[in-house]
């Protein structure tokens, strides 16, 4: 009954588009006046390629229905299903990218995973906060994604549930993420079954009132097993990407600039401007004030006595010798050291 239900739609769908194709006098259809869909699955796994029209009736000529891939079919991670050949195609850089959260407040509303250039960075207080992602595979696949935990008053754990609720592998010793070095990036790596797999990512504090802890920090997800992309994403503005089939964006140097779409940056004029790492435009530079140099005390040295240092804070976004610029101030007296 279904195959029967399943030619029928078909049916539907091949002599609704012939009665649009045939409407009286209109142009005859370009690429841009119609885009491609599959059908559904029917029983022996089988579905087709059917243009539909962007206005119904406003030309004539659409392609023909073709049998489509099979329904297993799925593209790796970096490529597309360019539906017009319906083979797999590299795509451009994609790159994760959210809404900035609401205002601070003294709740754990305000608790949330934040994008920052191309990772996530989790909260740093004692709310428990999940970053979700749903997914459906056509078959079974993986997920990989790289990792900073550097804090251990932070709990980190990843897990999966089914569209029940349900946990795959509650016994799983993957559930829970090792420790890592500071500025070190870890790769995790799990297999997924088939059907819909829902992704945790879950922090929380491990203390009360433990706010200030170094947040873990996400990139790199890369998902194996889903039907297709049908489309590509451009970088957003401070990353880029110079490699076809590229599955993220890297985020412009020290001192440079991208805007949507970029496959490079831009330098800035640092004579007069700077950008940090991930900008998506150059800042001009101040006067240099108090607050861009510091003072420290040299070590003792053979004779007992130290003195004050005055050091530009690097990188220096300032302008000095102009209008309103504070200068460095000269180094204090030699002094004896203080007693221990």
């Amino acid at each position: 009954m279904r195959s029967f239900w399943f030619v029928a739609k078909c049916a539907l769908i091949i002599c609704t588009l012939r009665l649009i194709d045939g409407a009286k006098g209109q142009r005859q259809c370009s690429e841009n006046d119609y885009y491609y869909e599959y059908t559904e699955c029917d029983s022996t796994g089988s579905r087709w390629r059917v243009a539909i029209p962007q206005s119904p009736g406003a030309c004539t000529g659409l392609p023909e229905p073709v049998r489509g891939t099979e329904c297993t079919f799925s593209c790796k991670a970096g490529e597309f299903l360019e539906m017009l050949s319906q083979e797999c195609t590299h795509s451009l850089a994609t790159s994760l990218e959210n809404s900035p959260p609401g205002d601070e407040k003294l709740t754990c509303n305000s608790s949330s995973w934040v994008p920052q250039g191309n990772y996530l960075e989790s909260n740093r207080d004692e709310c428990t906060v999940s970053l979700i992602y749903a997914v459906h595979l056509k078959k079974r696949g993986s997920i990989s994604f790289d990792y900073q935990y550097p804090d251990s008053n932070l709990l980190f754990e990843f897990f999966i549930q089914n569209d029940q609720c349900q946990e795959m592998d509650p016994s799983a010793d993957t559930k829970w993420l090792k420790l890592t070095n500071h500025g070190d990036w870890e790769n995790h790596t799990v297999s997924l079954k088939s059907g819909t797999n829902i992704l945790y990512w879950r922090t929380g504090g491990v203390l009360m009132r433990s706010k200030g802890a170094k947040p873990v920090l996400l990139k790199n997800i890369q998902i194996e097993g889903v039907a297709y992309t049908s489309e590509c994403f451009p970088c957003i503005p401070g990353t880029f990407s110079r490699v076809p089939g590229s599955t993220t964006c890297d985020p412009c140097p020290q001192n440079t600039y991208s805007g949507h779409g970029a496959s490079s940056c831009t330098p800035c004029n640092t004579t007069t401007q700077y950008a940090a790492e991930g900008s998506a435009l150059c800042k001009d530079k101040l006067p240099c004030s108090r607050k861009d140099y510091f003072q420290f005390h040299t070590a003792c040295d053979p004779e007992g006595k130290t003195q004050i240092i005055y050091k530009w804070i690097e990188p220096q976004i300032c302008l000095e010798g102009v209008t309103g610029a504070e200068s460095l101030p000269p180094s204090g007296e030699r002094e004896p050291c203080p007693p221990l």
